[in-house]
């Protein structure tokens, strides 16, 4: 009987060790609060619509162009524009419960560029080249999003700014415009904390910047500057 109550009390101790132990040894889940830094880099397409107010007031007169023309007569073209875009954010987030919010800023070089033949009427020559440039952005925007331990989506929006550039080489119309456009972006992502410091991102986000003009002998052209863009990043938490 003795030997029983021994083997019991043994058997109890042993179960309520293994628990503790089990308490001790489960890992945490991953807190997503704190400040953090880092490079990020991807690529941006879109497609620019022209306009153009010729200048001697006349209406459109025919239809526009192909991709990446723009038709003088018609008052209207566009502009493919692509590249490659990269730079560095930083940010904070706070977490409750499953919900991460945060604010986070960047600012980028960007490649993205993209020309257009200039013709006077839909079936003529060529008279000249259009050209669009971007070759800087940055953001300062809120996130939100939930979090599956490691493993954040989220979804990011706020302030976009960049910089644009609008040529025209034609005969007698040798002119460009530089200008700082605003707008906004949103989008989303996945991020995942690889280690306690270091955490991968892939994101995808639309950007709206307000129109760029340029005017010229051939009249006054109006081009949006509305873009989609995939970033891949890196960040390391303080």
């Amino acid at each position: 009987m003795f030997k029983k109550v021994l083997l019991a009390g043994a058997a109890s101790a042993l179960m309520i060790a293994s628990a503790q132990a089990a308490d001790v040894d489960a890992p945490a889940a991953f807190d997503w609060t704190g400040a953090y830094i880092g490079v990020q880099g991807g690529y941006a397409w879109g497609d620019s619509d022209i306009d153009l107010d010729a200048a001697d007031g006349s209406g459109a007169t025919g239809p526009g162009g192909d991709d990446n023309e723009i038709i003088v007569d018609a008052r209207e073209g566009n502009i493919e524009t692509d590249g490659f875009i990269g730079g560095v954010h930083a940010g904070y987030n706070f977490q409750a419960d499953m919900l991460v919010f945060g604010v986070e800023g960047d600012i980028e070089f960007s490649d993205m560029n993209g020309d257009a033949d200039i013709r006077q009427e839909r079936d003529g020559p060529v008279i000249g080249e259009g050209s669009k440039e971007i070759d800087w952005l940055g953001s300062l925007r809120l996130r939100g999003g939930f979090a599956m331990d490691r493993a954040l989506i989220y979804a990011t929006g706020g302030l976009a700014v960049g910089g644009v550039e609008l040529k025209s080489d034609a005969p007698n119309a040798n002119e460009s415009n530089s200008d700082t456009a605003w707008g906004w972006t949103i989008g989303g992502g996945l991020e995942y904390a690889m280690t306690d410091d270091l955490t991968a991102r892939i994101e995808y986000r639309y950007t709206d910047l307000e129109d760029t003009e340029l005017e010229n002998i051939l009249g006054k052209s109006t081009a949006d500057n509305d873009f989609h863009a995939v970033r891949a990043g890196i960040s390391y938490r303080f």
